[in-house]
């Protein structure tokens, strides 16, 4: 008969910011709009070899939530079902709960790779097992869900065995919770993915049956590429055996990996017995490096922008910045010869980065974004693998400098007025407006008057947008 007892289903307490892993897969069918993952490992359970002591991570994403306020913050209800199947199909246990996630202020939901974990622990014969994992939003409705194969291994009472290995995110000291082992708290890696800003790998194993006769037992580790090739191997780790089991912690470094899939091998040698366990993980890019992608990714119609190396680039990158650049800065731009341009231009968003400590400039690519949809849309020609005149035109060029209104007025032609626009900046200067007229019925509109500071200003401008009324003064 088959045995499982879940005794423990945690409030949705401990938690941890995960790496963002940019196109990552979410592991919940495409009917389900809420991330969800899931992890697990298989222990020894104490003395009894006909049933194993099972552990499932699994974790959701916080910014998916829908929060409520209430007297002290804010909180979020899920209603969470766990069911365990046979491989033949057959339900052996479900459970069914509803648990909070609070917060303090709505700035903590807005962090978008906070990852909320929990564990369900179960004791299971050995076999082929699936475990559903069901989440659902009570406020928004959003659910989640995730299918994880249990293949639960059969431990000896007699021989050399290993556990299997968990991947753990996280070590920090003990604090009473239902992830503390070996007398620290483990957060466990439930997507078995890391990036380079992890930086570290960490193992978790328990080795049991260890012969007290012997001195000591050894632990070696290595890792494998997608090839099978061996790709790192760690020092052996030689431990004193003090008693019939015995626990494996290690960690490894992984920002020099290449980005894939590994392999880990991890083999315990006890006098003339050996026993391996084997776990695969994932190594992605960081946020700096994905940051780099994106900034090259939306800066690819303009090479300029990094480096110049032609007359015609360093022609198109002053275009590019002389609503932007100072008069000094242009000055000295057009002094330097084509080789030490790129330099300057480098030095040049330098100045303007917003947060230096990032992997992009913020401003670099708000500014191109501002170009950009300036050419697309004010444009009076775009001929085959131009990037248009639109930057040239008096709308334009406020676009570049301000960035889009905050409210746009459009007037068409009547038989009083001509066709004019008033672009309304309300964070500008305590708000100001700017007034283009289309004097000449063809679309090209000009600016005529702004109450911005530095921009030229025509307090007839009424008259101008009604000839009728000029001719008659």
């Amino acid at each position: 008969m088959r045995i499982i007892l879940v005794i423990s289903f945690l409030l949705l307490s401990t938690s941890v910011i995960f790496a963002q892993t940019p196109g990552e897969i979410d592991q919940s069918p495409a009917v389900n709009n809420m991330f969800l993952a899931a992890d697990y490992a298989c222990f020894k359970y104490s003395d009894n070899i006909e049933v194993c002591f099972v552990e499932v991570y699994y974790s959701l994403n916080r910014s998916q939530l829908s929060f409520q306020p209430d007297s002290v913050g804010y909180f979020a209800l899920m209603d969470m079902n766990v069911e365990i199947k046979t491989e033949m199909g057959d339900t052996i246990d479900a459970n069914s709960w509803r648990v909070a996630n609070r917060i303090s202020n709505l700035a903590e939901a807005e962090i978008s790779n906070y990852l909320i974990n929990d564990i369900i622990k179960a004791r299971l014969e050995p076999g082929e097992y699936t475990i559903t994992i069901k989440a659902s939003d009570v406020y928004s409705g959003k659910t989640g869900m995730v299918q994880l194969p249990l293949a639960i291994p059969s431990f000896s009472d007699t021989d050399l065995n290993l556990s299997q290995i968990e991947l753990v995110y996280q070590i920090t000291d003990a604090d009473g919770g239902n992830f503390d082992k070996a007398g620290m708290n483990m957060i466990p890696n439930t997507r078995s993915i890391y990036s380079h800003d992890d930086e570290i790998v960490y193992l978790y194993a328990e080795v049991y049956n260890l012969d007290q006769a012997l001195i000591n037992y050894t632990c070696d580790t290595r890792v494998y590429d997608a090839n099978g090739n061996l790709y790192k191997e760690l020092p052996p780790q030689t431990s004193d055996i003090t008693g019939d089991s015995g626990i494996i912690l290690k960690g490894f470094n992984i920002v020099a990996f290449k980005l894939g899939s590994y392999k880990i091998v991890m083999t315990v040698y006890a006098g003339g017995n050996s026993v391996s366990e084997e776990k695969y993980f994932e190594v992605t890019p960081g946020r700096r490096e994905w940051e780099l992608a994106r900034e090259k990714q939306e800066l690819s119609d303009f090479p300029e922008a990094d480096e110049i190396t032609t007359e015609e680039e360093a022609k198109n990158f002053r275009n590019q910045v002389l609503y932007i650049a100072t008069r000094d800065e242009l000055k000295q731009y057009d002094a330097l010869p084509i080789h030490a341009k790129t330099n300057f231009a480098t030095a040049f968003w330098a100045r303007r980065d917003p947060t230096p400590q990032t992997g992009i400039n913020e401003f670099k690519l708000e500014h191109y974004e501002r170009f950009r949809y300036v050419n697309e849309e004010y444009s009076s020609f775009r001929s085959s693998g131009s990037t248009g005149n639109g930057w040239r035109s008096d709308r334009g060029r406020v676009h570049i400098v301000y960035g889009p209104p905050s409210d746009e007025e459009n007037f068409p032609s009547s038989l009083e007025e001509l066709p004019w626009v008033r672009w309304n900046y309300d964070d500008v200067e305590g708000g100001v407006y700017f007034i283009f007229v289309d004097e000449s019925g063809y679309g090209n509109y000009r600016m005529i008057h702004s109450t911005a500071r530095s921009e030229p200003k025509d307090y007839n401008w009424e008259t101008r947008i009604r000839p009728s009324a000029a001719n008659i003064r």
